[in-house]
């Protein structure tokens, strides 16, 4: 099933159900924090720094000129 159907079924729904669906999204869904924000958070600030220097070099040197 989609997301659309769903989100159709969603509309379809009672408004107290509707309200229950919405309660259950905010618990649950928004509870969990994004992938990319867990997979960053435990990788030092260092080594992010370091990558993003190293891949932007070119574009720094110039800058500095």
């Amino acid at each position: 099933m989609s997301a659309a159907e769903i989100i159709e079924q969603i509309k379809a729904l009672p408004p107290e159900e509707q309200r229950e669906v919405s309660r259950f999204v905010h618990t649950h869904v928004d509870a969990q924090p994004p992938r990319t924000a867990q997979r960053n958070a435990s990788e030092p600030i260092e080594s992010i720094a370091s990558r993003i220097f190293d891949r932007y070099d070119p574009l720094f040197r110039k800058l500095a000129e």
